[in-house]
């Protein structure tokens, strides 16, 4: 995924839903058309890919959960992924030049987790937790990761960069 791609969905991700005119104008895209074979062909590929649903869906008239309005002709984002976005926990992806950096605040009472690459997904899990992340680039398999006081850091190369620490 390209940087425009990331700033659709990270929009999303904090709005809910958008027009396309929002959305074209928003990643300075030469039409509308652009922006929607970037949906089509890209951003709901991948998430098929990847967690096995489309991220992005078009509504002709959908009322708004959280403000009870009619919103009409919008793209929404996948409202199970919303709701997992604004959820309470703590979790950033970091997208450096040569790796991706994923920091996790973890429950209290654990101190040792298991970090692994499946596919397109970073897998988190311990005694009482347990997150699935979707990576959208390729990584190395090989996890760096640290726990400190509850913090964990993850570093993961991605494909063709030189291992960096």
């Amino acid at each position: 995924m390209d940087e425009t791609n990331r700033l659709i969905i990270g929009y999303l991700l904090k709005k809910r839903y958008a027009g396309i005119r929002e959305l074209t104008s928003l990643v300075c895209a030469s039409s509308d058309m652009e922006v929607l074979m970037r949906i089509r062909e890209i951003i709901n590929t991948k998430a098929l890919e990847v967690v096995g649903t489309p991220i992005l869906k078009f509504e002709r008239s959908k009322i708004d959960p959280l403000t009870g309005q009619k919103i009409l002709f919008s793209w929404w984002i996948n409202e199970e992924l919303a709701k997992n976005a604004r959820s309470d926990e703590l979790v950033d992806v970091i997208d450096e030049k040569n790796c991706l950096r994923v920091i996790v605040a973890l429950p209290p009472q654990e101190d040792n987790v298991t970090v692994k690459v499946e596919d397109l997904l970073l897998v988190i899990s311990g005694k009482q937790y347990h997150k699935e992340l979707p990576l959208f680039c390729p990584v190395e398999k090989k996890v760096f990761q640290a726990i400190n006081n509850g913090v964990l850091e993850v570093k993961l190369n991605k494909v063709g960069d030189k291992i960096r620490r």
